[in-house]
């Protein structure tokens, strides 16, 4: 799916995206950024901010800068950073394949459920690597395929490619084939949201050195 596409569908999804989708991926974010063990002298960057469902897991000193491409997503994100009155909380439209920051700007570089809905999460990974600190630290949050003859599962996943394609997901987006060509050292693999235990390794939390 196209860029164009993606902002369309997440237009439409937008005022309703916090009471549907979001709660699915909120174990995911809360855990991630547990994880992340951020202190108040860190700059993160979260790639697909969205509507910034996440930002009230991060510490209230962090800098966060939230990038996204759907203004409709952003404009929720907006509103919540306002109502909080979170300074150390930005946003910014922005393609996470071409980041406008130079390199080695940001301690933590995060991208929550993007990898398999950006049109070249190859080139994403580059500008993750590129903006992060060289003693700094890359996490994903990601839906991954399985390769598995288990019926259940594959049922499961053929039963999630309507919401997939409402979201711009990639229905097969297998781990081992991503790693192949974003070739990371990858320090730890984790489950962390419930589909994960009925989908083996679906949702995993990447921690990248």
């Amino acid at each position: 799916m196209d860029q164009n596409s993606i902002i369309k569908s997440y237009k439409r999804v937008s005022s309703i995206y916090d009471y549907t989708f979001g709660k699915v991926f909120k174990p995911g974010q809360k855990t991630l950024i547990e994880k992340m063990n951020c202190n108040d002298n860190d700059s993160v960057l979260e790639i697909g901010i969205g509507t910034g469902s996440s930002l009230q897991y991060y510490p209230q000193k962090t800098k966060v800068v939230g990038i996204d491409i759907s203004p409709d997503m952003l404009k929720i994100a907006d509103k919540k950073i306002k109502d909080n009155n979170s300074n150390n909380k930005t946003i910014a439209m922005m393609n996470g394949e071409e980041l406008c920051f130079s390199d080695n700007t940001f301690d933590k570089v995060v991208a929550m459920y993007v990898i398999s809905v950006t049109h070249n999460p190859e080139r994403l990974i580059h500008e993750m690597k590129r903006v992060c600190k060289e003693d700094g630290d890359i996490f994903i949050v990601n839906h991954f395929s399985c390769d598995t003859d288990n019926l259940f599962v594959r049922a499961f996943e053929k039963a999630l490619m309507p919401v997939s394609k409402i979201l711009g997901w990639k229905p097969y987006f297998p781990y081992t084939e991503f790693n192949s060509y974003a070739n990371l050292d990858v320090q730890e693999i984790s489950k962390v949201n419930i589909l994960t235990l009925m989908r083996e390794n679906k949702l995993n939390e990447l921690r990248i050195k």
